[in-house]
């Protein structure tokens, strides 16, 4: 029984004081956190949140949102029986947080599985849109489109969330390949990967994805006409990490084993326009023509693809850099450099970096703070999230409008 007593009071302690800590920072936005090109500014801060594919502010899970998750562990399952609601906020703050409704789609995969997902969702512009911060899918949205594309277990599903139904999207069978296949590794059965990383162009009539349902000679990059429903390889080509841009709604950009490799979705041709020499290179920032290639422990380079014409960024002050995003707004990236302080080890700085112009505009925070994410919210602006230290279960998230930043 003590220790029960104990065991509330210290679950109470908790919440008050994670509600009171969230309570401060939420309440000190006239500290001026950020600072643009070192110039202190006043922003309005809310809970911190994630970007839908549909740009809702869907909240992320906070230390107190797990501490109710651990209360309402079953004592023999040790399931909690607690669900979290998925709410949803406004960026202005002015509008009332929504809370999600959910519904189940099932689909018969084969025999012996089944998949039977939940899609929580809000209605919003007369139709329903799906909302989540975790999940054990992925989702993308197919542009011009209501629907929905599910990446799960190496397939990749159509998703109708006013039908609340799933089918398969790319073809069970072609060329001779069944979804069905098998390959054997070491002795051992495995189910092929059949499509998985899907992207479209920009009015959504093509979808590139990768497949290892053939070999490299007949391709592992596909391309579907989600007009005419066809599916052709595009040969010779291999896996790739991510789709880093489409251009004129005919080619896609693919970083390969550190290669940027730009795939011809209409002639089904690829060529390599630009190879760092690094196998294992996963960060950089790629705007046709221009490439953005982090230094190690150099300066970093801005290469354009078109003469070859390479431009150095002295970013030698910062350790590394920590990941790169494509602003909406020209040639422009957000660059997010590790920059460690006395008192936080986490501490980080955001650069947005012109790569036509070279200009830059840096977006700082106090020591104490840690940035961790930029996303891309519309042509107007972006957000920023940030928490104390390494606190990611506390984040907060601020708007930015890019006429607040100066470049120089």
């Amino acid at each position: 029984m003590k220790k029960k007593r104990f065991m509330l009071y210290f679950t109470i302690a908790f919440i008050v004081i994670t509600v009171i800590g969230f309570t401060l920072i939420t309440g000190s936005e006239a500290d001026n956190q950020i600072s643009i090109n070192g110039i202190p500014q006043e922003m309005e801060v809310m809970q911190g949140v994630v970007c839908s594919v549909d740009n809702n502010l869907v909240k992320f899970k906070t230390r107190y949102d797990i501490q109710l998750l651990v209360n309402s562990k079953d004592p023999i399952t040790q399931i909690p029986t607690y669900k979290l609601p998925i709410t949803v906020l406004s960026i202005d703050g002015k509008t009332e947080s929504v809370t999600a409704d959910s519904f189940i789609s099932t689909i018969q995969v084969n025999e012996s599985l089944k998949y039977e997902l939940e899609f929580p969702y809000i209605i919003k512009d007369g139709r329903k849109q799906i909302v989540f911060y975790e999940a054990d899918y992925s989702l993308t949205k197919i542009p011009n489109s209501n629907k929905y594309i599910v990446e799960k277990g190496g397939m990749l599903f159509l998703l109708d969330p006013e039908t609340e139904l799933m089918d398969f999207y790319c073809l069970s069978e072609t060329m001779g390949y069944s979804q069905h296949d098998t390959k054997n590794v070491n002795g051992i059965e495995y189910a092929i990967v059949w499509s998985i990383r899907p992207s479209f162009n920009q009015d959504g009539t093509r979808m590139i994805y990768y497949t290892d349902r053939a070999t490299e000679e007949v391709g592992y990059v596909w391309v579907k006409d989600t007009v005419t429903g066809e599916e052709k390889p595009v040969p010779n080509t291999l896996g790739y990490s991510n789709v880093l841009q489409w251009r004129e709604n005919r080619y896609a950009y693919l970083l390969e084993g550190g290669k940027i490799v730009e795939i011809d979705t209409i002639e089904l041709s690829s060529r390599i326009i630009y190879d760092t020499e690094d196998h294992g290179r996963s960060i950089l920032g790629f705007i046709y023509p221009y490439v953005f290639v982090p230094g190690i422990g150099d300066k970093s380079q801005v290469i354009n693809v078109i003469n070859n014409d390479i431009v150095l960024l002295d970013d030698t002050e910062y350790p590394r850099c920590s990941d790169v995003l494509t602003a909406d707004m020209g040639y422009k990236l957000f660059i997010m450099y590790s920059d460690p302080s006395d008192i936080n080890p986490y501490h980080k700085e955001i650069i947005l970096l012109d790569m036509e112009t070279m200009k830059k505009s840096t977006i700082s925070i106090k020591d104490e703070y840690s940035f961790t994410t930029v996303q891309s919210y519309n042509s107007e602006g972006f957000l920023v999230n940030y928490c104390l230290d390494d606190d990611i279960y506390n984040q907060l998230t601020v708007y930015i409008d890019y006429n607040q930043l100066t470049m120089r």
